[in-house]
């Protein structure tokens, strides 16, 4: 009985330790953005981009150079046309009046997209991480609530494992 008590205690302080480790990098990131001014997480809205992308994903990004990005790439940018973020593949590249500008167009649309993406337009490149339905979480907590929510989760688990130690030192080694 005892043996079946210290092997579920340490299976907890297992996932404690995992959950702190990522509520951890997930603060580090949010922190980072925002002293950057950019975010490296984006949720996709929309069928557009089935099968490669859902609807409510996660996606991580990372702003590679412009000069850089090729077909086939799965951008985020900024709309011209629309004035909304969009989550599309890169279909060609062009150069007009010696200005290289993307053409995008989502994996499940038959066209591509009006207009053209600048180099003032892009955001970030898929880095081919994604996290199916946590986009959901950012769509209902935005900004500043979600920071505010993961800073509570990650005081309570600093708390916990420190309150755990405290209790530890305290009533000495148990044999």
């Amino acid at each position: 009985m005892d043996f079946a008590l210290k092997f579920g205690k340490k299976k907890r302080d297992i996932l404690e330790n995992v959950v702190f480790a990522i509520l951890l990098i997930i603060t580090a990131i949010m922190l980072a953005s925002i002293i950057l001014g950019t975010s490296p997480f984006y949720y996709v809205e929309g069928n557009s981009m089935h099968p490669t992308l859902e609807n409510g994903d996660l996606i991580i990004i990372y702003k590679v150079n412009f000069e850089s990005l090729k077909a086939g790439d799965i951008i985020v940018f900024n709309s011209p046309v629309y004035n909304v973020r969009i989550v599309h593949r890169i279909k060609d590249i062009k150069f007009i009046d010696g200005e290289r500008v993307l053409i995008t167009q989502g994996d499940n649309n038959r066209v591509p997209d009006p207009g053209y993406v600048r180099k003032q337009d892009y955001i970030g490149k898929y880095v081919g991480i994604r996290v199916p339905y946590a986009g959901y979480v950012g769509q209902i907590l935005a900004p500043p609530v979600n920071y505010i929510l993961i800073a509570v989760l990650l005081t309570y688990f600093i708390y916990t494992i420190f309150d755990e130690e405290l209790k530890k030192r305290q009533t000495g080694p148990s044999f």
